[in-house]
């Protein structure tokens, strides 16, 4: 298992971003790409410089035993919205080719739930035929579990996550389809974030290391359709048992990457808060994932 970390938040380039990971002696690294649009087949492929930059981003990383464990697809994708997917699937297309280049094998996206009771059969129609395309590349689709970025801080009145009883219809309906295990976001929701994970150890392909606060007082007044009463926080900080957690991965031989994420508002107000979030949680973490 390798201890990993969210480059995007410090705002470095790829290059940058692996050194960081050096730095901190760690062994892997995630890098996240907002929603970007593609005008036309020829904006797909690589320009040479970005073929010149990726190539030296990736001798570079191997050359230092720093994998990119993933690339992030920050746009989330409402499968029962045509341009959305046409977008989605032209976004996954280019990002193909620079995860091809850095030696990188995982995307990650998000998936939007959506009222309409078709929408898992929309949904694996649509990734079927993706995910095996870029299995023969040697890549895999990966569904990330956690919160969207668009849908922090608003409340459940609003949207709605994904539920684990559609994690595995989708990994059932879709045969290669990877997931992003989020344990702070099991937390939140009430599941069992230690026993869950027997049900879809040979689907995780990503963890995304997390923490939250849940504040049972405002759903006791409130109930969990008012006010925000979660939020997420720094490794550590909150009410996640890393060490029982650690331990359920390895007892499933988990053998990813165990990705520090940076979405405390308080931490990552500042670059000082980036900081001692990133060395607390390898302070914390690290010990842990010895064997």
């Amino acid at each position: 298992m390798r201890l990993c970390f969210d480059a995007t938040k410090f705002g470095y380039g790829l290059q940058e971003s692996v050194q960081l990971a050096m730095d901190n002696k760690l062994t892997a690294c995630e890098f996240s790409f907002d929603s970007f649009d593609i005008a036309d087949e020829a904006a797909r492929a690589l320009s040479e410089d970005e073929s010149v930059y990726l190539k030296t981003v990736d001798e570079f990383s191997r050359a230092n035993d720093i994998e990119i464990a993933c690339l992030r697809l920050k746009s989330v994708l409402q499968v029962s919205n045509p341009d959305s997917l046409r977008q989605f699937e032209a976004m996954i297309d280019k990002l193909s080719k620079v995860a091809r280049a850095l030696s990188c094998k995982r995307i990650l996206f998000y998936l939007s739930a959506e009222s309409n009771p078709d929408w898992l059969q929309q949904v694996e129609t649509a990734l079927n035929p993706l995910v095996a395309s870029l299995r023969e590349q040697g890549l895999t689709l990966v569904l990330s579990l956690s919160t969207p970025a668009q849908f922090l801080g608003k409340s459940l009145r609003t949207w709605r996550p994904i539920e684990p009883q559609e994690w595995r219809e989708l990994i059932a309906g879709v045969p290669g389809l990877g997931l992003s295990f989020a344990v702070a976001d099991c937390a939140w929701q009430g599941i069992d974030y230690l026993r869950v994970i027997s049900g879809l150890a040979a689907a995780i392909e990503h963890v995304e290391a997390q923490d939250v606060y849940v504040n049972r007082q405002i759903i006791s007044e409130n109930g969990i359709f008012g006010p925000l009463w979660w939020s997420y926080k720094t490794v550590g900080k909150g009410q996640v048992d890393w060490a029982q957690f650690v331990e359920a991965l390895k007892l499933y031989e988990y053998a990813g990457s165990l990705s520090i994420q940076f979405k405390d508002e308080f931490a990552s107000e500042s670059e000082t808060g980036l900081w001692e979030a990133m060395e607390s949680s390898i302070k914390l973490l690290t010990p842990l994932l010895k064997y």
